[in-house]
């Protein structure tokens, strides 16, 4: 596509979110996943992600090997818990950088929708 991409404030692009599962089943440590999303962009080589998700609560343990994710929050909570136990709670208007091989606990307290910025090494 070769134009501007406009996505509004909800999130939501040319295409309406569509029912999704990106969170593995086995990777769920407690609530249950139910996901939407829409990926907006995707570069020829699949190194960059940008897309709009939303998700009921549910907790995982999540990290990007090879990749950072950046991410701002549109509706919802979602609680960061980082290796050294520190929690960061991020809603409307917030946003967070995931660095490379940083697990954390990924916990989605409200109904949340994100839009992802998603870059991995090739």
């Amino acid at each position: 596509m070769s134009k501007v991409i406009k996505l509004g404030r909800d999130g939501v692009g040319l295409n309406a979110l569509e029912t999704c599962s990106v969170v593995p089943a086995v990777a769920i440590l407690a609530g249950f996943a139910e996901e939407m999303g829409d990926v907006h962009f995707e570069s020829a080589d699949g190194s960059l992600v940008i897309g709009t998700w939303q998700c009921t609560p549910y907790a995982e343990m999540l990290a990007y090997p090879n990749g950072t994710e950046y991410a701002v929050i549109v509706s919802g909570k979602v609680a960061l818990t980082n290796p050294d136990g520190s929690v960061e709670t991020f809603g409307p208007g917030e946003s967070y950088i995931l660095p490379p091989a940083t697990e954390v606990r990924f916990e989605v307290l409200e109904t949340m929708r994100k839009i992802y910025v998603l870059q991995t090494a090739q």
